[in-house]
């Protein structure tokens, strides 16, 4: 009893001590676990129609179509434009499939499996597989089905029997056609999606049969053009209120998806120092001396120089300018050198020189060795048996074509000595010391060779040379000076507010208030510089310097704005909203000034507008591009409307006031196919209706792009 006495009297005490140990406890959670949770409530790649795609999940699709590409490339690396090409094309292609189920769901649109199923197997063949570098015939480029049916044959292979190779090669093709087979679904989701659009605006027969006669008649025309660029902005006056004015009732127009950053820059380029060329001079040095004593270059060369010595003969017109020049006056063992060229310092010794042809036309079949087969007799007996037909009468290119029907009869074309030189000098001296026409074989490591020289090209004058070249690179102390020197730079406390009058004073050219988008893939072309556009649209202090090291280069930047997503403010847009209302007063002053001229000829027009008459042919109401003026609707629309040969009144173009006279009309010889050309401006109008109608959703769907943050 006492003591419940005594928890009734500390009772207080022991809530307040219970509750902070369970507060603990849930801060705690909070702190481990909840970061978790917090993590992923942030970790938004991008979101359409409130669906999140993380982080993760766009970096996978990216890895998929990162190794697709490297597939039918045959490359193993992407460089870094390829790189973000892949990435805008990943964040399109998954934005686009989110979009078309919403869509396809409302609408009740879908693609079965018996769909796919004969988009790969049946008679209309997905357009999307008939373009894929898997399934061309290699000689003609087209289509090949069988190709189709023997990757699908392996991706459809058990791999339990197969060997540990063989099954990543399976695995790895089946992950590539799942990539495929998505894509076919979508591109054909894509087009029902588009048919249901386009087929809801119809072409009538009057509209087709007008825009076909318009099409045909192609106008010839003389004009004069006052550029607006030839008037002086200062002839025309663009209030503030009209630039606002302007720029309220266009808002839409100064839309953006993304952050843009403005920043203010300089660069420097690392280069060799002086020191760095005095080392390897004195390398150099090293080198020519051990040249001069050695019986054989080729160590010499493997121990200095960054490209091996190869043991053949070179035509002049193989050389280098300095190899060539040196060669053609040298005597035998003479040797040149060290040479500073550009960075590099190079080495030159005359081995030998020779008479023969430069080039031989060859064809070649290659066995793989009996010993590393472990069938030796096997093989030797094959290799045997193929060699003797051949000698037996049986023409190469037969019996290459039997062994293998993509081989091209075993034709390698015309080779020199250095690209056999990758195979060994004792192919290269077999294959330029065969007679012409007779087969022949010979050993090579892990091969046996079977070949036969076609021809041999005239013989030419040929040298042997040995190179040592050493490029002068930038050594360790070099670049940590650069770094010091721009730590320091980056490190003055008035950095930020006077980034201009320091970085002048150092003798760097700065370049100030440049834009840049989230989406950019670099800062002004600068290769590598990703980092630097995603930094600056993230920072949240303006005034921010920072350096970015990136390949022989660095980059000393200050965030001056950043601007958040949405509508361009007006600061940003005003001076070209200032430009066109400008231009718009420009052409009102001209057309009014030549108005009031009374001007009666195309010459008078010329020397008043202080310009010239020129002319452009084969121009109609449908012809996108004009030769010379670009985008001119003005001038469509007198090409098939205008009375001919008379002069037009001053019309306002996009880049200045022309007038025109219509020489003359030249009808077109086709003729009109009414179902045709309703079809081609029914696709027409898909293709506009396509575009259109995923932007359109992605600004219904508020689709967000939140990619800058992470990449």
């Amino acid at each position: 009893m006492a003591t419940l006495q005594k928890i009734r009297d500390k009772g207080v005490l022991l809530v307040a001590i219970i509750g902070i140990a369970l507060l603990a406890f849930i801060l705690g959670d909070l702190l481990t676990s909840g970061n978790t949770l917090f993590a992923k409530s942030r970790d938004k790649a991008f979101v359409v129609n409130r669906q999140v795609v993380s982080t993760q999940e766009y970096a996978n699709r990216i890895a998929e179509w990162e190794n697709f590409q490297k597939m039918i490339s045959g490359q193993t690396s992407l460089d870094e434009n390829t790189t973000q090409q892949i990435r805008e094309a990943v964040y399109d292609q998954m934005v686009r499939e989110r979009m078309l189920d919403d869509q396809a769901a409302k609408l009740g649109l879908a693609v079965s499996k018996e769909e796919i199923n004969d988009l790969v197997h049946g008679e209309a063949i997905s357009p999307l597989l008939q373009q894929l570098p898997f399934f061309l015939d290699p000689q003609t480029g087209m289509f090949d089905r069988e190709g189709l049916i023997q990757f699908l044959s392996t991706v459809n292979s058990p791999v339990e029997s197969l060997q540990p190779e063989e099954r990543a090669v399976v695995e790895q093709y089946k992950q590539v056609w799942l990539f495929i087979e998505n894509m076919v679904k979508y591109q054909r989701l894509q087009e029902k999606y588009t048919s249901l659009l386009s087929n809801a605006v119809m072409v009538n027969d009057v509209e087709a049969k007008n825009t076909f006669d318009l099409s045909q008649q192609n106008a010839d025309m003389a004009y004069v053009m006052k550029s607006y660029f030839t008037i002086p902005d200062s002839t025309v006056t663009v209030t503030e209120q009209e630039i606002r004015s302007f720029y309220d009732k266009n808002k839409n127009s100064f839309r953006m998806n993304v952050p843009m950053a403005k920043v203010t820059y300089f660069t420097k380029e690392v280069i060799p120092s002086d020191a760095d060329f005095a080392d390897i001079e004195a390398q150099a040095n090293e080198a020519y001396q051990k040249l001069v004593e050695a019986e054989n270059p080729a160590p010499v060369v493997a121990d200095y120089s960054d490209m091996p010595f190869r043991d053949v003969y070179l035509a002049a017109n193989s050389l280098t300018e300095e190899q060539k020049s040196f060669v053609e006056s040298a005597s035998v063992s003479e040797i040149k050198g060290p040479v500073r060229e550009g960075n590099a310092y190079n080495i030159y010794k005359l081995i030998d020189r020779t008479t023969a042809p430069d080039s031989v036309h060859l064809r070649m079949m290659a066995i793989p060795d009996a010993s590393m087969m472990g069938q030796d007799s096997i093989v030797t007996h094959f290799v045997d048996s193929i060699f003797n037909e051949i000698r037996g009468g049986k023409s190469f290119a037969e019996v290459a074509n039997s062994l293998n029907p993509q081989s091209n009869g075993g034709d390698v074309g015309w080779a020199r000595e250095i690209d056999l030189a990758q195979v060994g000098t004792d192919m290269v001296k077999a294959v330029f010391g065969a007679p012409v026409g007779q087969p022949q074989r010979i050993k090579v490591p892990g091969q046996q060779v079977i070949f036969q020289v076609e021809e041999k090209s005239s013989p030419v004058q040929k040298f042997k040379i040995a190179t040592i070249h050493m490029p002068v690179i930038v050594s360790e102390k070099t670049s940590n000076n650069v770094d010091n020197e721009l730590n320091q730079f980056v490190s003055d406390p008035n950095v930020s507010k006077n980034f201009n009058e320091l970085a002048a004073e150092k003798g760097y050219f700065v370049m100030p208030d440049t834009r840049v988008s989230a989406n950019d893939f670099s800062l002004m072309q600068i290769p590598g510089s990703r980092q630097i556009v995603t930094w600056a649209v993230n920072e949240k202090k303006m005034g921010t310097v920072r350096k970015f090291d990136i390949t022989n280069m660095r980059v000393v930047a200050r965030v001056d704005r950043v601007y958040p997503a949405g509508t361009a403010p007006l600061s940003e847009v005003s001076s070209s909203i200032r430009s066109r209302l400008s231009n718009d007063k420009k052409a009102e002053k001209i057309i009014t000034d030549l108005t009031a001229k009374n001007l009666t000829s195309l010459d008078a027009y010329a020397t008043e507008m202080q310009s010239n008459v020129d002319t452009v042919k084969f121009v109609n109401f449908t012809t996108q591009n004009i030769t010379g003026l670009g985008f001119e609707p003005a001038l469509n629309a007198f090409s098939a409307y205008a009375p001919l040969n008379t002069i037009t009144a001053p019309t306002k173009g996009n880049m200045g006031v022309y007038v025109i006279n219509v020489l003359n009309r030249t009808p077109g010889t086709e003729q009109y196919d009414a179902d045709n050309q309703k079809m081609l401006m029914q696709s027409n109008n898909a293709y506009m209706l396509q575009m259109q109608s995923m932007e359109s959703l992605k600004n219904k769907l508020k689709v967000e792009d939140n990619r800058f943050v992470f990449f």
